[in-house]
């Protein structure tokens, strides 16, 4: 084989596996229930949940005790509902969010986020513009 063969075939193969190795780091967008059922088989991974606020529980947050303890309840994209609980200091304007997406994992029947993000939506709105006379 020529020379120039065998440096294709390695760099292909450094190519393939850079491919393979950052997709088992990746995290899937999941609902409630899926994150549940695949946290039995890989507890250690992360998922993502897309879900809203479920303004019928109060948010449970004391800086006082404890500031970095965030409880509430979200309802996923699905109508499933779940307590979800974050180890950090509450996210800023959490309660007038319509989105958020949680990054964690399930356990037992809590799902611990270890990111939120949140979408408000006052900052995507388009800014009237004034008519000109």
């Amino acid at each position: 084989m020529k020379p120039l063969t065998i440096i294709l075939i390695l760099i292909a193969g450094v190519g393939i596996a850079t491919v393979i190795s950052m997709y088992g780091n990746t995290t899937q967008y999941v609902s409630f229930i899926e994150a549940q059922e695949l946290s039995k088989d890989n507890p250690d991974k992360n998922y993502h949940v897309v879900c809203t606020l479920d303004k019928s529980f109060p948010v449970e947050y004391n800086p006082e005790i404890d500031a970095n303890k965030l409880e509430f309840h979200a309802i996923d994209t699905l109508g499933t509902p779940f307590k979800v609980l974050f180890l950090q200091p509450k996210p800023q304007d959490l309660e007038v969010v319509e989105k958020v997406v949680l990054n964690g994992r399930v356990k037992g029947e809590v799902f611990l986020a270890e990111t939120i993000l949140s979408k408000c939506p006052s900052k995507y709105e388009d800014v009237p513009v004034a008519a000109n006379p």
